[in-house]
């Protein structure tokens, strides 16, 4: 099998990074040589009476990026096992559509496949609810694997 690219979006909910830690535990990685870990942070813009304001804004964000790097090392830790020995990179970023950023950066580190994961709502709770995954499953322009919640018992 040749040798992969992978991407990980990486989710700030404790209930979307279990199933992460579940399939990184069971997942083949002889096979791959780079791993790449994302995380987006979204921009906001919310109107006030004096006008519109950005949230995080730039100085916001660069307070927040040292503590985020810090998350996404500490994730990869519990996600990838010790002993792959690929390549890890960190992607931290922030937009108004993390979905768009995320593409952007599929595109630019040419990945072959995206992880992320789902919180399974399905029927009517997701009928009206449009997910970054729905979004990454449609447009991605690699192969994306969703990592499913456990079943409840």
């Amino acid at each position: 099998m040749p040798q992969q690219r992978i991407a990980i979006a990486v989710p700030l909910e404790e209930s979307l990074l279990q199933p992460l830690y579940s399939w990184g535990g069971r997942f083949d990685w002889s096979h791959v040589r780079e791993v790449h870990l994302v995380h987006v942070v979204k921009k906001n813009i919310t109107p006030l009476e004096f006008g519109l304001v950005e949230m995080p804004d730039e100085n916001t964000y660069q307070e927040m990026a040292p503590t985020l790097e810090k998350y996404l090392r500490d994730e990869a830790q519990k996600i990838i096992p010790d002993k792959y020995r690929g390549e890890v990179f960190f992607h931290l970023t922030r937009d108004f559509s993390p979905e768009e950023e995320m593409i952007g950066v599929l595109k630019k580190t040419n990945v072959d496949l995206l992880v992320v994961s789902t919180r399974g709502k399905h029927g009517f709770e997701g009928l009206f609810h449009s997910s970054f995954t729905d979004k990454m499953v449609k447009y991605s322009p690699c192969d994306v694997y969703v990592v499913r919640p456990q079943a409840k018992k």
